[in-house]
């Protein structure tokens, strides 16, 4: 996309802004995006989609031919993206995950099918078919935090004849009590307005990770990693936490026994 056009709708959506004497904050809770998305489209930076971007003009108090010329403007600069490489920014290397994982100060995973890799226990992995990773040790590094998201799809998507997930929801429900860790579940019944059609783990603002059936993809495209985050935000927004995250642990647990 234009870097040029991208700075000067940024600039002229920034101005607009404040001439309505509007926040970053009001602004991102109207458009309901997360407030950086806010600084990004304003500093001229790349947003995931241009969607995005019309939602910011839509929410800021303008007549509709003002806001139909800015929707054009935010369209037409991002059609002139080019097509990337589909090597640029990304590794397949084996141990580039759990490198990551190591090292990262804050890591943000969702996952939609399955539990992310860092709460699994090791009958689920096995159960599952996945490879077993002893996450004790980094879990319990107290400077570090880990904020996890699941769907209670994937909290109900049960491997084999589902013996292993008594075992694995207790692990949840005690991991939840750590005080670096955050779990948020979305509910069945919880609207969802961002669908990533996979799960994803996020290190810092350095790389994603995303699993397939045969490799681990790390992505480190900067736009990428910053795509992922506001994925990530947003999804939060549907997530319950602590007690009810756990009611929602509780009720599971209940249809485990009835069915099994």
């Amino acid at each position: 996309m234009s870097p040029e056009r991208l700075i000067n709708l940024g600039q002229e959506l920034g101005r607009l802004r404040k001439s309505v004497g509007q926040s970053g904050r009001t602004l991102a809770f109207l458009a309901s995006v997360p407030q950086p998305t806010i600084s990004r489209v304003e500093n001229g930076q790349r947003v995931r989609s241009v969607e995005v971007v019309e939602r910011i003009i839509s929410a800021l108090p303008l007549d509709e031919g003002e806001a139909a010329r800015l929707r054009s403007n935010a369209r037409a600069a991002y059609a002139e993206e080019a097509p990337p490489r589909i090597d640029s920014g990304f590794s397949l290397k084996s141990d580039a995950v759990r490198r990551l994982e190591r090292s990262a100060t804050v890591v943000w995973s969702f996952q939609s099918a399955v539990l992310p890799r860092l709460l699994r226990t090791a009958e689920y992995s096995q159960a599952a078919g996945m490879p077993r990773l002893n996450s004790s040790d980094l879990l319990d590094d107290e400077s570090r935090a880990f904020r996890f998201l699941v769907t209670e799809g994937a909290l109900r998507t049960w491997p084999g004849a589902a013996e292993v997930m008594p075992g694995q929801l207790n692990h949840l429900t005690y991991a939840s009590t750590r005080p670096n860790l955050w779990l948020g579940v979305i509910p069945w019944s919880t609207p969802m307005h961002t669908m990533p059609p996979h799960g994803f783990t996020v290190y810092d603002q350095a790389a994603v990770s995303v699993e397939t059936f045969t490799a681990e993809l790390t992505i480190t495209d900067p736009n990428d990693v910053t795509a992922y985050r506001d994925a990530f935000a947003d999804l939060e927004r549907a997530a319950v936490t602590g007690d009810e995250a756990l009611a929602v642990l509780d009720t599971i647990r209940e249809d485990l026994g009835r069915f099994h």
